[in-house]
């Protein structure tokens, strides 16, 4: 697929020891540094003055307002650009930038591609693990098929998804509600196996909170 309608968007909090590397290699593989998004979400530490340096689109949000906000104004934004798909990659340098070539061979293929942490799932922390597999579980039910990695944040997205659906969650669900939305609405989803790297990086996932506010979000889909 031709780089110049692909972007990339990366939610970002206090990532200021990861971001430029990331930064770097994509624009290394072809990138335009204006197609690469980094949101930063309100960090208290250099993340936004680290990229600006680089051309990158910086979208800086005065506080904290979570991983879905991030996202939604990423997608936002790429759409402004005329961009017509977008990777999304977590900024915490858990994803191999090289392996994004291998959405790419699907792109074409598929409105939504998501990573399968299947060889080193066991490797993630447990409270994570059991919140992985508990809404990934949901997510498949409501999406009347198998989803088996409902949050992983490495994915690709046909940017034309947002005529057919609108995302309404701020923090970790919005994952979610994206993938129940788009298989509900016709959208074809593709699975792309990925290595992920579990490093000593600040999880900010609450898993009892973020729990709490994935069901309301898989109850109010019910009625949607």
């Amino acid at each position: 697929m031709d780089k110049r309608g692909l972007g990339v968007v990366i939610p970002a909090y206090n990532a200021e020891k990861t971001i430029k590397g990331i930064a770097e290699e994509l624009i290394r593989i072809g990138f335009r540094p204006e197609n690469i998004i980094v949101v930063d979400d309100g960090s208290c530490d250099r993340t936004s003055e680290i990229v600006q340096g680089l051309g990158v689109s910086v979208i800086r949000h005065p506080k904290n307002s979570g991983k879905g906000a991030s996202l939604r104004d990423g997608f936002n934004l790429a759409r402004l650009k005329s961009l017509e798909k977008v990777i999304t990659i977590d900024a915490d340098n858990q994803h191999r930038v090289s392996e994004i070539e291998n959405f790419l061979k699907r792109a074409d293929v598929c409105d939504l591609l998501i990573g399968i942490r299947k060889d080193n799932i066991d490797a993630m922390p447990w409270p994570r693990r059991m919140v992985n597999r508990t809404v990934s579980l949901v997510v498949s039910l409501l999406s009347d098929r198998y989803i088996p990695d409902a949050q992983c944040g490495f994915r690709l997205i046909d940017l034309r998804i947002f005529d057919r659906i609108i995302l309404q969650t701020d923090r970790y669900q919005t994952e979610s509600e994206l993938l129940i939305k788009a298989s509900r609405s016709g959208c074809k989803i593709g699975f792309v196996p990925i290595t992920t790297y579990y490093n000593s990086s600040k999880s900010y996932i609450r898993p009892v909170l973020d729990t709490v506010r994935f069901i309301r979000m898989a109850l109010r889909s019910l009625w949607r």
